[in-house]
């Protein structure tokens, strides 16, 4: 390997997302509630075009819950943060972003937990919520020559 190695031709990073109790109890406690109303749906004396539309719904809606939960992260690589949450996914260029810092805002955004680092760029604004905030930080500030890091929050110089 090159001696030239820039800071973008580094392996990728992945960060898992740090996933709250309470939220986790929510989500399972819906995903429970609908797989009992698409086994009621499966028996109740109605057309079987309805019962079936309606078993998809609930079970979509749960699958749907768990792709979420279950699939959100964050990988840094190519010069880019490519965020994912279910079926979703962000592109932030790392070279633009400005600033990173603590966030408890309970706007909706790629994070299941509350504990937040909200991200801005050009485009906005994304909050993400890595399980190890300090490592991800610090994989931003590697990656993206400029970001300094200040305690808890990154800026650019």
């Amino acid at each position: 390997m090159s001696g030239n190695q820039d800071f973008n031709s580094t392996p990728p990073v992945q960060h898992f997302s740090k996933r709250d109790g309470w939220l986790g109890a929510i989500i399972w406690a819906s995903v429970i509630v609908l797989a009992v109303l698409a086994v009621v749906a499966v028996s109740l004396s109605m057309p079987l075009a309805p019962r079936a539309i309606l078993v998809l719904l609930y079970v979509g809606t749960a699958a749907f819950a768990l792709w979420v939960w279950y699939f959100t992260g964050y990988r840094v690589q190519d010069g880019t943060l490519l965020v994912r949450s279910g079926p979703f996914k962000w592109r932030v260029p790392l070279d633009g972003i400005r600033e990173v810092a603590p966030s408890r805002s309970w706007r909706s955004s790629p994070a299941c937990s509350l504990d937040r680092l909200e991200i801005k760029h050009p485009g906005g604004s994304i909050l993400v919520s890595p399980a190890d905030k300090d490592r991800f930080m610090d994989d931003l500030a590697l990656r993206s020559p400029g970001l300094v890091r200040a305690g808890d929050r990154l800026t650019r110089d």
